[in-house]
């Protein structure tokens, strides 16, 4: 069992669904981290036990002071490229496939992720597709949107099944 043990707390680990790391200074509420509330409902995170219990842990993996502000300082402090690579070299995290699908601001490359893939969120594709049309005018049928999303998927770097 300590054989297994140690295997498993040696594998590095990929994670097949993150978002995109944004700046420091982006708009995306820090605490928005610990919850998918939004809005007024972010004032009532910092009393869950999730959102304790990953300060605590954040603050220790940090060294920073155990309270919401000495973690945000040790950030502003530390820069985002050190903090991505202390997170992700705690969490054993060696390969990451963002779904860039969610747009957020200020949105940083995956140039500071230890290796990073992409994922197409088809139905993005398919709202910019729809989108660019409506802004250019074109009148779309089944047949001009199929067209326009399969030339966009073929232009991905990956393959598409025939259909």
């Amino acid at each position: 069992m300590d054989e297994l043990r140690e295997a498993v707390e040696r594998a590095e680990l990929v994670d097949g669904h993150a978002h995109n790391i944004v700046a420091l200074d982006s708009s995306l509420p820090f605490l928005s981290c610990f919850s998918e509330a939004s809005g007024k409902a972010l004032a009532h995170v910092p009393s869950t036990l999730n959102f304790k219990r990953s300060l605590r842990d954040i603050a220790r993996l940090y060294g920073s002071d155990l309270s919401l502000e000495g973690v945000q300082q040790y950030r502003l402090d530390s820069g985002i490229e050190i903090i991505t690579k202390i997170c992700f070299k705690a969490a054993g995290i060696s390969t990451v496939l963002v779904d860039d699908g969610l747009v957020l601001d200020k949105m940083l490359g995956t140039d500071i992720l230890p290796c990073a893939g992409r994922i197409l969120r088809i139905e993005r594709l398919a709202e910019d597709i729809l989108d660019q049309g409506i802004k250019n005018g074109i009148p779309w049928t089944m047949d001009t949107f199929t067209d326009s999303f399969l030339a966009r998927l073929k232009s991905y770097p990956f393959s598409i099944p025939q259909l």
